[in-house]
């Protein structure tokens, strides 16, 4: 098997995170008055999510409250004992069997102390090559950056995410991509972005990269 780069999105594909992040957003969104349902959340993540909040609101002033309130309040529900966020089950065994083969990296729109807490928490940290986590920067950019650090060719490089809005983004960065169904978005919703492959558990991951 041919060693290659792999770059993984972190939340719903690594970490069971979505519980967490809507009731975050939902709080967020009662202080400027609106309502919100986990089906809007999703669906915010079939675009890029960050102008999908933008939209959402339409309202510039809101807006700013909304993200003041989030970037105050993150890690209380990030690291709530209640919510807290979780590596999904047969994600560690996973990993290190990845790594004995492969290049990991990550790339996600969370914060890269709270992944890397995580990550050390349960002893895998070390064996990603790079994590790039930003709540501002585009995914493209990261994704850019990472094949620039290890001089990957696109065409030789795998993309793991759970949103079309990602499949989306490392389909027009030119990776080959591969659409997990445990995360944000259902297997029908991320067949419309057209993924090279689909799994339904990190065993599938496995055999579509021995292939």
């Amino acid at each position: 098997m041919k060693r290659c780069l792999i770059i993984f999105d972190f939340d719903g594909v690594l970490a069971d995170s979505f519980k967490t992040f809507y009731l975050l957003i939902r709080a967020c969104m009662r202080q400027i008055g609106l309502s919100f349902t986990p089906a809007q959340y999703r669906d915010l993540f079939i675009g890029n999510v960050h102008q999908g909040f933008k939209d959402f609101i339409n309202n510039e002033e809101k807006y700013l409250i909304f993200s003041e309130f989030r970037k105050a309040n993150y890690d209380k529900y990030y690291y709530n004992k209640n919510n807290r966020v979780k590596l999904f089950p047969g994600v560690l065994e996973f990993l290190k069997k990845l790594d004995k083969k492969h290049i990991l990296a990550i790339a996600s729109s969370g914060k890269e102390d709270n992944i890397k807490n995580l990550l050390k928490k349960n002893r895998v940290e070390k064996l990603f090559s790079l994590i790039l986590a930003d709540t501002a920067n585009s995914k493209e950019s990261m994704i850019k950056e990472i094949l620039n650090k290890f001089h990957a060719k696109p065409e030789e490089t795998f993309f793991i995410a759970d949103t079309v809005g990602d499949i989306i983004t490392a389909k027009k960065c030119g990776l080959k991509t591969i659409a997990v169904t445990w995360g944000f978005h259902s297997a029908k919703v991320l067949k419309s972005a057209n993924p090279d492959c689909m799994a339904k558990n990190p065993k599938e991951i496995q055999k579509i990269l021995n292939q």
